[in-house]
């Protein structure tokens, strides 16, 4: 680092030196009228790199001008004029011979840098705005939109573009509110110019029908960063989905009112809206049987068309490592014995570049099929209820240690290698046929001590440190190995939930493949009771910032204005709430699943 530093340094203060002395050089072979080549050479590079002219000076037959990463020094015989407009952040130096050189130069008021501003430019994401920007030279833009006074709402961003003509994507505006946004033009390294200012001025949102979110607790300080994306399913299951984000002071921020859309007139978002690596939005369409992708102010980007590759969409997709797509679908094509379909039992992999599918996993070739009660549980509608056909109804998948993670809401969490061999079952015994046995998870309590009692092992009873997911929604794969579910309780311990009282849970488990044992080694919920049950929908997050938990039950949770569902961040070392926001809904149902994130993506 210091053999870098001292060339960086030599190079700073020999190249000057240098071009003085080429220009002493060339004038002995040059006619006096004869431009030297070097000197625009010279300034064009450091334009190229977008280095502002910070200042200049004469003295002694030379001219010294000062650039953010370098000094040039040029006798006075070799320009003819210098003019300063730093009013438009520049400087025309006139070369002897007469060539005009435009050189971007540090100035001050910077309002002429926006040359447009587009107040919903996709016409269905009415808090955001696109602006026009002409920079003085290449750089960045930080894009910040100030908070209401006396909150912490204020959202800043530096964008990753250097380009001298950029649009400029503002986000995290308020709605029906006069909002302040500061442009910062700096260097390519951050290093602040100057800013401008600009007011931009939403509108009401149409909140008739809309779920209603509130802040309960707040610590700001402690929580993590980012907004929270709620996956608002529209008032019922046929709806428009209407995703928003929301922050800490319940302040809706970011909308898709994809009604508005044309690509997006019937659209089901399911589980909602995923970030992908690139920083779209993919999400799948319950309605049309498709995956879309979109981008931050609801642009449709790309469609794949399920249906045409004989599949119909259920629930979750999810951007593997390997940039593929899993997807949890039902295939047209499959049948039970009796002739009569059988759905919600196939996870694919389709390659989103080719539109193919990579892999396809029949789970009934997996698990045990036949492995449902006689009777429907009377609080379940009927197309949701177990059933010979829809026996396993999986509603998640995600990658766990090199392999896939299912989770099935009436046959509980498994695992299974790319090649489609069963590695375990996270289940309560009970039912399971004896070419199973091998595969289930045995339980042992938090001391690692062997749970005996049958009745826990077959999930007729928990055990004080001991429990299985009910009806498990979301997987997560968490950095120590472990993994972390939400247990929604759905006829816990084989009991509707209409004859007794029941809670939801985020629950961490230890998994140890070699001795096939299952531990439960962290939940919260259970002292939440009936304030935070939901029997279907839902789910969890990991935050890697802070190592919190986010927990979601999103479906008939009590509220102070109603029913709809409640955003909980808990730090697991405490089990403190660091966070807590109601969203009471029309329907009921207020999410499926809600996302801690920041609002711009990383590639913006």
């Amino acid at each position: 680092m210091k053999v870098n530093n001292l060339m960086q340094r030599l190079t700073r203060t020999i190249f000057p030196i240098l071009l003085i002395a080429s220009l002493i050089s060339c004038r002995k072979n040059r006619g006096n009228d004869s431009p030297d080549p070097a000197i625009q050479k010279t300034f064009e590079r450091l334009a190229d790199i977008g280095s502002l002219l910070n200042g200049y000076s004469l003295s002694g037959g030379v001219y010294t001008f000062r650039f953010e990463t370098e000094e040039i020094r040029i006798p006075a015989e070799e320009i003819a004029q210098v003019q300063d407009q730093q009013d438009k952040w520049k400087t025309l130096v006139t070369l002897r011979g007469g060539n005009v050189v435009t050189v971007p130069t540090k100035g001050g008021n910077l309002d002429f840098m926006v040359e447009g501003v587009t107040l919903n430019p996709s016409g269905c994401n009415p808090l955001a705005a696109l602006a026009e920007l002409r920079l003085p030279a290449a750089g960045r833009i930080r894009v910040t939109v100030a908070g209401k006074e006396g909150t912490s709402g204020t959202i800043t961003h530096l964008l990753q573009s250097t380009l001298v003509r950029q649009d400029v994507p503002i986000l995290g505006l308020y709605p029906n509110y006069n909002n302040t946004i500061t442009l910062t033009y700096t260097d390519k390294d951050g290093k602040e110019r100057g800013a401008t200012q600009l007011r931009i001025q939403t509108a009401p949102l149409p909140m008739q029908g809309f779920a209603i979110p509130q802040t309960i607790v707040a610590q700001t300080a402690k929580m993590e960063p980012g907004l929270n994306l709620v996956n608002y399913p529209g008032e019922s299951e046929i709806d428009v989905s209407a995703p928003y984000m929301v922050d800490a002071e319940g302040e809706i921020r970011w909308i898709l009112l994809l009604k508005n859309s044309p690509d997006f007139q019937r659209f089901g978002a399911s589980i909602g809206l995923k970030r992908t690596k690139k920083g779209t939005f993919i999400s799948g369409d319950g309605q049309l049987h498709r995956i879309v992708e979109m981008d931050m102010f609801g642009k449709l980007l790309r469609k794949w068309d399920l249906a045409a590759l004989g599949y119909t969409f259920h629930h979750e997709v999810a951007e593997a490592q390997n940039g593929n797509f899993l997807v949890t679908v039902s295939k047209s094509s499959a049948r039970l014995a009796n002739g009569k379909p059988r759905i919600n039992d196939f996870i694919i992999e389709l390659d989103p570049v080719n539109g193919t599918i990579a892999h396809e996993w029949d789970l009934a070739t997996m698990l045990d099929s036949s492995r449902y009660p006689k009777l429907p549980d009377g609080s379940t509608p009927g197309p949701f209820a177990q059933s010979p056909g829809n026996w396993a109804h999986n509603n998640s998948v995600a990658e766990h240690l090199g392999n896939l993670l299912i989770t099935c809401r009436y046959q509980g969490v498994f695992s299974y290698t790319a090649g489609g061999t069963l590695k375990w079952i996270l289940s309560p015994h009970k039912n399971w046929g004896d070419k199973f046995q091998r595969f289930l998870l045995k339980p042992v309590d938090e001391a690692g001590n062997a749970v005996t009692d049958v009745a826990v092992v077959n999930g007729e009873a928990a055990a004080p440190g001991f429990d299985w997911a009910w009806g498990p929604h979301t997987p997560v794969s968490l950095p120590n190995g472990n993994i972390l579910v939400f247990d929604n309780g759905y006829d816990r311990q084989f009991t509707p939930n209409s004859q007794t009282q029941n809670y939801s849970r985020a629950v961490e488990y230890k998994i140890d493949e070699a001795k096939g044992t299952v531990q439960q080694v962290w939940s919260y919920g259970k002292n939440r009771g009936a304030a935070a049950f939901s029997q279907a929908l839902s789910g969890v997050q990991y935050l890697k910032q802070t190592g919190h938990i986010m927990f979601f039950p999103g479906m008939g949770v009590p509220t102070g204005k109603g029913f709809g569902g409640r955003v909980v961040e808990v730090d697991p070392a405490t089990k403190e709430v660091i966070f807590e926001m109601e969203i009471t809904a029309p329907s009921g149902t207020a999410f499926h699943r809600v996302t801690r994130l920041s609002l711009y993506p990383e590639t913006y």
